[in-house]
């Protein structure tokens, strides 16, 4: 066998094709076949400095394990072979993966098959629902693409799936009609097998766009996370303090952030039974109402706010330096193998108190605000690195403020730019000449007073521990007569700060799902198989965390997926598969969860049994 590069015009690329000679038993002539493609050069040029001749080497170390003798017979095998690790990642359609196989022991250890098939049981279809949801999970996690492109490459997993993508656009129809029991089953198995504690809920909401101009009940025209013109959809999604997924809802498009939170809170109650829990959300969640409902449920919060939108008094606090205190606050890294620096700790400038503030509460009829007064702990801290980062980040505004003075043009009020710019319209005899005679002035005074506050931030909570030789509650936590949520432990600053902090955790979810699950662009258009459509990515995405859990987090999302989408096999005999990848990620999967993935050759047998395994119930 030898490697020829063929020249690819339309994209200006060269493939590289495993070929091989052989002498044609009627012509007696030699002659050539295309065995495999590798994939093009231009590909692997960031990963390797002559992928030709790497691939040369790949080549010529297979043959020194395979004889070939005839098109289809192969000899020379050791079946006890192991992979080394390479830093190869190059999948193709033709090939099935094995990486899926953790996906299905993590899918059966949440008893998902089980779940389908007892809900199978009681609707007419002569298809399996196990089977085609097992493919949309699957596909959204290693493979994303349409529902249509899922099926079309069903193949290329091992399991038997035996049904039409017809079946597949119907089965999405009974998914929804589960998703309330669906979840709740997911929390009852996630509490059972991994002790999840719902005392603390992180919330926030993003949006997802639709490629269409027009709009309808749910998909509208809002404030776009990513800047787009397109319809959205919201969403809001409850996560764990380990990162895992709790409950989700969606909204329509021009639903504004903050009006989330209630049904949010409404429905994780009434579903999932959740009860005492600590909401921590950003900015976005501090309304008068929130708090006014999160108080009547006995809950706790932890919620920022705004100090550019605080009032004259309360920045004044803000910076007055004699009330601060610095303190040690631990580094909390998700992945161990991504860290940078070897530091346990931080230093941040803290001040501390505990006041009363008055909240604007609208009535539920007449929607009156009435002012009502409650207790707080208000923490202030400041941070030279969120110093350093606002002051980045007003970088282009201010150089587009400039640029208009500069060039005296009208700019709409919309942009970041324009809070910087004054006007002043040119007079004659007292009478301004034009609106278009103005003169444009930089404002020195803004720019001052948000020089001023950068890197400070203020966090909001009734999240109150036990004081010094209090006794200890006889249970998690209670809902004091003043409005406090304490909990049975000591509650110090530092804790409500890394409460505060995992907030993170969602907002990089939220990335994940858009990025790596390619969530959007949703081209359904009928809303139950939209809600189909997040209610798989949900699943999926709580999987992943699973998966990452189950490895003590050490290494991104990215990391797992990358590896588990490489790992795949060639079928090179009748019932024979040569795989070509093994990393750090995937012997450390194999050892965790017993399944073998070094193997460099492996019969469909052995295959079916290493995917069997992964199905057995402890």
């Amino acid at each position: 066998m030898y490697i020829s590069v063929i020249p690819v015009k339309s994209k200006n690329k060269r493939l590289m094709v495993v070929k091989e000679s052989y002498r044609d038993e009627v012509t007696k002539k030699s002659r050539q076949r295309k065995i495999r493609d590798i994939g093009y050069i231009e590909d692997f040029l960031d990963l390797y400095t002559d992928p030709l001749q790497h691939f040369r080497d790949e080549l010529k170390t297979e043959q020194d394990n395979i004889q070939i003798l005839q098109p289809t017979k192969f000899v020379g095998i050791n079946p006890k072979a192991k992979l080394s690790t390479r830093n190869l990642d190059n999948p193709r359609k033709d090939r099935k993966n094995l990486g899926s196989a953790v996906l299905s022991y993590i899918y059966h250890e949440l008893e998902l098959d089980s779940f389908m098939n007892n809900k199978r049981r009681y609707t007419k279809a002569d298809y399996n629902h196990n089977a085609i949801f097992k493919l949309l999970i699957f596909s959204r996690i290693l493979f994303p693409s349409s529902k249509r492109e899922a099926y079309f490459n069903k193949n290329r997993f091992f399991e038997k799936m035996d049904f039409s993508l017809t079946n597949i656009y119907r089965a999405m129809d009974d998914f929804i009609a589960w998703k309330d029991d669906l979840l709740i089953h997911l929390n009852k198995k996630v509490t059972e097998k991994y002790g999840r504690d719902t005392t603390l809920l992180y919330y926030d909401v993003t949006n997802y766009y639709f490629e269409i101009d027009y709009q309808d009940e749910n998909k509208r025209k809002g404030v776009s996370k990513e800047h787009r013109p397109n319809p959205i959809v919201q969403m809001g999604l409850f996560m764990d303090e380990n990162g895992l997924p709790v409950n989700y809802k969606l909204f329509p498009g021009n639903t504004n952030d903050c009006k989330t939170l209630i049904p949010m809170m409404g429905k994780t109650r009434l579903d999932l039974d959740i009860r005492d829990i600590i909401v921590v959300g950003d900015k976005g969640m501090m309304s008068g109402e929130n708090i006014s409902r999160i108080l009547s449920q006995k809950n706790g919060y932890v919620i920022s706010y705004s100090v550019r939108g605080a009032s004259k008094e309360y920045k004044e606090y803000v910076l007055k330096q004699d009330d601060y205190q610095l303190i040690d606050i631990p580094v909390k890294q998700r992945y161990e193998n991504q860290s940078k620096n070897n530091k346990i700790s931080y230093k941040l400038k803290v001040k501390t108190k505990i006041a009363p503030r008055e909240i604007a509460v609208p009535n539920i009829k007449t929607g009156k605000k009435t002012n009502v007064m409650i207790n707080e702990r208000q923490i202030v801290f400041y941070s030279e690195k969120y110093a350093k980062k606002a002051k980045k980040d007003r970088e282009d505004a201010l150089l587009k403020a400039f640029n208009t003075i500069e060039n005296n043009k009208a700019i709409p009020k919309s942009f970041g730019c324009y809070k910087y710019i004054k006007e002043k319209y040119l007079q004659k005899d007292g009478e301004i000449i034009k609106p278009s005679n103005s003169m444009l002035f930089f404002d020195e005074d803004k720019l001052k007073d948000e020089e001023a506050l950068d890197g400070y931030y203020v966090i909001f909570t009734n999240v109150i521990g036990l004081e010094e030789g209090e006794k200890p509650l006889n249970k998690k936590s209670k809902f004091t007569k003043d409005g406090f949520f304490k909990l049975n432990k000591k509650v110090g600053t530092q804790d409500i700060i890394q409460m505060y902090r995992g907030l993170w955790e969602i907002e990089e979810t939220f990335k994940i799902t858009k990025s790596s699950f390619e969530i959007r662009p949703i081209y359904h258009r009928n809303w139950d198989r939209i809600e189909t459509h997040f209610l798989t990515c949900f699943v999926s995405l709580l999987m992943i965390r699973l998966l990452e859990t189950n490895l003590e987090s050490k290494w991104s999302t990215e990391r797992i997926l990358k590896s588990l989408k490489a790992a795949n096999g060639s079928l090179i005999s009748g019932n024979l598969y040569n795989f070509n990848y093994v990393d750090e990620v995937l012997l450390e999967i194999q050892e965790k969860f017993g399944i073998t993935l070094d193997r460099q050759f492996l019969t469909i047998g052995e295959i079916k049994k290493i995917i069997a395994k992964t199905k057995k119930k402890e």
